[in-house]
C-alpha cells in the first residue's frame, strides 16, 4: 500500500502547539536541532505522519499520531518506528517493511510511505 501528502509550509501555524499534538519528544529533540528549517521540518513530520495514515488504510481517529514515529539514522536518512495500534494494524495487514521519502522545497514538503 502506498501513501502520499503534500504539505504547505506556509499553512503549518502555531508549530510548537502542533509538535505537542503529533510529535513524540525524540521527534522534537531532532526538529529543535533545526532552528533555521524548523517550520520546514514541522511540515515534513506531519506530511509523513499522514502518508502513513494512508498508506496504512486508516484514519487519524483510529491511530493516534504519537504511535507513528519518524526516526533518523546517523546519515540523516529517515526510517518509521510504529507504536500500539499503529503496529497492530501494520501486523494485520501482513506487512514486512515500511519505506519513506521525504522531499521539500522552502514553500512546499512532500512524503510517500510504502508498506509492503
Amino acid at each position: 500500500m502506498i501513501g502520499f501528502d503534500l504539505q504547505e509550509v506556509k499553512k503549518i501555524r502555531n508549530e510548537e502547539k502542533l509538535l505537542s499534538k503529533i510529535a513524540l519528544q525524540s521527534e522534537i529533540d531532532y526538529i529543535q536541532k533545526f532552528k533555521r528549517d524548523f517550520k520546514l521540518k514541522v511540515a515534513s513530520l506531519w506530511a509523513v505522519k499522514e502518508a502513513v495514515f494512508k498508506a496504512l488504510d486508516v484514519s487519524a481517529g483510529e491511530i493516534s499520531f504519537k504511535e507513528i514515529e519518524l526516526c533518523h539514522k546517523e546519515t540523516g536518512f529517515p526510517f518509521i518506528k510504529l507504536h500500539g495500534n499503529a503496529l497492530k494494524r501494520f501486523e494485520a495487514l501482513k506487512a514486512k517493511k515500511i519505506d519513506i521519502s521525504i522531499s521539500h522545497q522552502k514553500s512546499v514538503v512532500g512524503a510517500v510511505v510504502v508498506v509492503e
